[in-house]
């Protein structure tokens, strides 16, 4: 609840749990965070912009009249078969999967400044950015190739945007089939060998005096791997009826995730902190974006192919679908925001009949004395005055 009349005095919100509690934000005013925010915001509407440099030096080598163009002394290599399949199908991809890996600490960096007072929150946003960037920078910066003025003349004029998406959509097919087999296939293989962080381990060890024993177990970093399950689902929703030959890599792709992260989940990684649902959300906005925009490059489609009686029965399904996530925002999404307090009582419960809660409400007891509660004791020794108020015993 509120503590002051004046909102901005004293700002008050959910405490986080011990683990998760971020101290730089933790007592900031209500205008440092603000001013954070806009500073945030700015700084990654820049590094959008700037993005799209590598997006146009990709898209350029994915047409080899332009690289023709760029380099008129490569006109006898490029015309060998081998060179030019590699260099239209599996170099673009890789070298864009290349420029993306410096964004998720980018965006993490960025959202730490934000202004949040939990790890939880930061990672989160963190999440929300990377995700959003992909979007832009990898789908619809790839499909509507040109310049920035032109891409956002297109979101300028909405009523032109499916039948825009219906002509642009399908011609990038195949790039982002190979964009599955570079980033997908190869992240995820990686990902169960943790090269780089074996690598960083390796060489940051004989500087350390660590011990075996003080190991730090890693945590899963959820704003870099949920944002590119997300843009697949995104890829397999939108191409699935355009270019259904994306699905069976989507498939490959989704099952040697499960698998490996499975085994990352049981035997590598280990949560630093409770999120309760936090990144669901992100998943169910991320599916409801991706249905409505299948919808309209549906529509598009159907239009430019002059069946007005399909675009007209799919016409009601992009309303159908937001009602139905007004819905679901209005059901399932307070229970991701605190938890209930059902669900408090019947842990509450649980916990009654646990044999080792009687220790743990002795050990309760002792834990912690205020100074303002402790009897007012006169002694001559001086060392008492430097004695701590919490014993070693307690602690």
């Amino acid at each position: 609840m509120k503590q002051s009349i004046n909102p901005t005095e004293w700002v008050t919100e959910q405490a986080p749990e011990p683990n998760d509690v971020y101290w730089p934000f933790f007592s900031s005013s209500f205008m440092r965070r603000w001013l954070s925010k806009i500073v945030v915001i700015v700084a990654c509407i820049l590094l959008t912009i700037l993005f799209l440099i590598p997006v146009l030096v990709v898209q350029g080598l994915t047409n080899l009249n332009q690289l023709e163009i760029w380099f008129p002394s490569l006109k006898s290599i490029l015309t060998i078969t081998f060179v030019s399949q590699v260099i239209t199908g599996y170099l673009p991809s890789l070298i864009l999967q290349l420029f993306l890996k410096i964004v998720p600490p980018i965006m993490e960096f960025l959202s730490s400044i934000q202004g949040y007072i939990c790890h939880s929150d930061i990672e989160k946003s963190a999440c929300n950015k990377v995700l959003w960037f992909t979007i832009w920078n990898i789908f619809f910066a790839t499909v509507f190739s040109g310049s920035v003025l032109y891409q956002v003349s297109i979101f300028l004029d909405p009523k032109h945007i499916p039948a825009k998406l219906a002509s642009a959509v399908p011609a990038q097919a195949s790039f982002f089939i190979a964009y599955v087999v570079t980033s997908g296939w190869t992240s995820t293989s990686s990902e169960l060998f943790r090269i780089i962080p074996l690598i960083w381990s390796l060489l940051r060890k004989p500087f350390t005096c660590c011990s075996d024993e003080e190991f730090e177990v890693p945590s899963i970093p959820y704003h870099r791997d949920i944002p590119r399950i997300l843009f697949f689902g995104l890829l397999g929703i939108t191409y699935f009826f355009l270019a259904p030959l994306i699905l069976p890599f989507l498939l490959v792709y989704l099952c040697l995730a499960y698998i490996i992260y499975r085994n990352q989940f049981l035997n590598v990684y280990a949560p630093k902190y409770e999120t309760a649902g936090k990144f669901w959300p992100i998943v169910h906005n991320s599916m409801i974006f991706s249905l409505v925009l299948m919808q309209a490059i549906a529509i598009g489609l159907f239009t430019l192919k002059k069946l007005p009686l399909a675009s007209t029965l799919i016409f009601p399904l992009p309303f159908l679908t937001l009602l139905f996530n007004e819905y679901c925002r209005k059901r399932f999404l307070p229970n991701f925001i605190a938890y209930p307090a059902e669900v408090l009582i019947k842990r509450d419960r649980e916990d009654r009949y646990d044999p080792k809660m009687a220790e743990f409400y002795d050990n309760l007891v002792a834990a912690y004395q205020d100074p303002a509660l402790l009897p007012i004791q006169f002694s001559a020794n001086s060392d008492s005055l430097n004695s701590p108020l919490i014993s070693a015993a307690q602690v």
